[in-house]
């Protein structure tokens, strides 16, 4: 069988960042057995180490509960909730906003408890949210999971299927990245953490979000849906390239907006309609306002050299553009060596704006939107089988506004408590009738095969289809080849992966015929629906469907696997729980935006 090495527990929770560590935490305390399987090291690995990591709660519980005297009470739950359905493009499923609403207050306190006992700072930041840093964050979880007792951690360990016992999952099979050591675990339930999904070669995330939990749930059996809704950051270095993929010009624009040039030094602010421009510097919409207009310029051939615009603030004055940079800097120095971020040195940023030198920037993607369709209790439809924070789908519908960091947390919570609700019924696994056979053919194909494609080629070729086809702006054309690319990769590359060393320890090749396969996965379920969905609704933005159709695409696209192994598509209504939905059209995206200030 080749497994060098067998693991029993009562949950196993795949990801250890912030759903992870909070899923861990919570089943440990309920006396769960716990084995948290993490890609990376803890609390260094996953996608909320690269975050501006702000999280917050309703104002009301902030300044009642919590004596927060800064917070606004006025900012309710009820608000809160009306707030992510609205900026969903009313897409959310409404019960899984609510349990959001309902437990983000006790989760968020947890987060900054855990930063605070791990020794960093955490600051109250405007009228209900805290402000740290990534490292933080990741320092935090790692404390949380420390602290707990009762979990096991592997490390470095990289899960490549769900085990399956008549239809329940019972485990999960994965190889040890540093030994290439086959590790099957057995649990009796499964709880994915795995984060969400990347196709595109320009990025603000780690590199390995390949959207691993997700297809793996596809395969065994459960629905992904809102898969053609990527978050993108519209302010993302694109040069010098050792700044590339870097979100400060983002985070420094918030202080100090530039004048925003396409390639033809034009100006792209005139373009933005007054009250949405107000609503783009005091909101997380921005990243949408500016995203759609920015976008416009570069699909019309009007980008900079690389792809992206100018922010220029050649009429700052040198020391008002000083002043701005000392009013972050206390914050910053609390989490950055001085003049630093994220490891980035800031000098050739200053040094530009000191001799009036514009900054390029691109759209950068950060963050999915779609992932496993769960209810509110984090159930995925397959027995046993549960999901939480990015890897999953239903919250934030075609537009996340609320805290990334919140949704992980509340869902790592919700999917424990259902986890260890489910296991109080069930028997250990009899591992007499599972799919481990078809699991390690897979693992060990590309090893075994002489010659063949290479993972990495793979998944450089998904990028690129991605990056042309299924980015920022989209039309029928465009999807489409993208689409016959990704058949293509799938009929012909993915059965041909191999790799060059047949060594199993530390064989990045190897690793990538994981990710490689998982990411063409969401890829095509990304594209399909992209293709399917005839209009335009929060990130998904057709230059040949510009209006916003709730007549008829108010609905949300599953994906699902066929009995004949091809992906299906289906569709259905957002779960209303108190918000009616929405009739009629909209002429186009910031018609849709504007309307939400009447």
């Amino acid at each position: 069988m080749q497994i060098d090495k067998i693991i029993d527990t009562d949950i196993l929770v795949v990801g250890g960042s912030g759903a992870g560590s909070m899923a861990a935490v919570t089943a440990a305390r309920k006396g769960a057995k716990v084995l948290l399987a993490v890609k990376g090291k803890l609390g260094k690995s996953g996608n909320a180490i690269m975050a501006g990591a702000g999280f917050s709660m309703d104002g009301e519980t902030a300044y009642y509960k919590y004596g927060l005297k800064e917070a606004d009470p006025k900012n309710t739950k009820g608000k809160l909730f009306e707030q992510i359905v609205k900026q969903s493009f009313y897409l959310s499923d409404q019960n899984m906003v609510e349990q959001f609403v309902s437990d983000c207050d006790e989760c968020c306190w947890e987060l900054k408890q855990w930063i605070e006992k791990a020794g960093h700072k955490v600051v109250f930041f405007g009228e209900e949210g805290y402000i740290s840093s990534g490292k933080a964050v990741g320092v935090g979880c790692r404390y949380g999971v420390s602290k707990a007792g009762g979990i096991d951690v592997i490390e470095d360990f990289i899960a490549v299927d769900i085990l399956m016992e008549d239809k329940k999952a019972v485990g999960a099979v994965g190889i040890e990245v540093y030994t290439g050591k086959i590790i099957e675990i057995r649990s009796k339930s499964v709880i994915l953490a795995t984060g969400g999904y990347q196709p595109y070669s320009f990025k603000c995330t780690v590199s390995d979000m390949t959207g691993d939990g997700m297809a793996m749930a596809y395969r065994a059996g459960a629905k992904l849906a809102d898969m053609e809704f990527l978050l993108y950051i519209p302010a993302v270095a694109l040069s010098p390239s050792v700044y590339k993929g870097s979100i400060y010009p983002f985070l420094h624009s918030s202080m100090l907006m530039p004048i925003v040039k396409n390639g033809k030094g034009e100006s792209i602010l005139d373009n933005i309609p007054e009250n949405l421009l107000k609503m783009a510097k005091e909101s997380e919409m921005g990243k949408l306002i500016f995203t759609y207009y920015y976008g416009d310029q570069i699909a019309r051939g009007k980008g900079t050299p690389n792809g992206g615009v100018y922010f220029d603030y050649s009429n700052v004055p040198f020391d008002i553009y000083e002043k701005a940079l000392k009013k972050a800097e206390p914050l910053m120095n609390i989490w950055y060596r001085k003049g630093f971020y994220q490891g980035n040195n800031l000098d050739t940023f200053v040094e530009n704006i000191r001799k009036g030198i514009p900054w390029e920037v691109g759209i950068g993607s950060e963050y999915s939107m779609g992932g496993i369709e769960v209810d509110e209790n984090m159930y995925t439809g397959v027995p046993g089988l549960y999901a939480a924070g990015e890897t999953t789908s239903g919250v934030f519908g075609a537009m996340r506004v609320a805290d990334g960091l919140i949704e992980m947390l509340v869902q790592g919570y919700r999917a424990a408590l259902s986890a260890c609700k489910y296991i109080q019924n069930v028997n250990e696994p009899s591992m007499k009738n599972t799919n481990i056979d078809s699991i390690i053919k897979d693992i060990f194909s590309p090893l075994e095969r002489k010659e063949g494609v290479s993972p990495i080629k793979i998944h450089r070729n998904i990028e690129k289809t991605a990056d042309v086809g299924f980015n920022f702006r989209r039309n029928e054309e465009g999807l489409t080849k993208a689409l016959d690319e990704i058949l293509k990769i799938h009929k012909y590359d993915i059965s041909a992966m191999s790799t060059k060393s047949k060594n199993r320890v530390y064989n990045y090749e190897w690793i990538e015929s994981v990710q490689a396969r998982n990411l063409l996965t969401c890829t095509e379920a990304g594209v399909r629906a992209a293709l399917m969905r005839k209009e335009s609704r929060g990130t998904h933005i057709r230059d040949d469907y510009e209006f916003v159709d709730n007549d008829n695409w108010l609905l949300r696209i599953m994906s699902s696997k066929g009995e004949d192994e091809t992906m299906k598509l289906s569709t259905r209504k957002p779960k209303v729980t108190t918000m009616e939905l929405p009739g009629g059209k909209n002429k186009n995206i910031p018609d849709y935006m504007l309307s939400m200030l009447k």
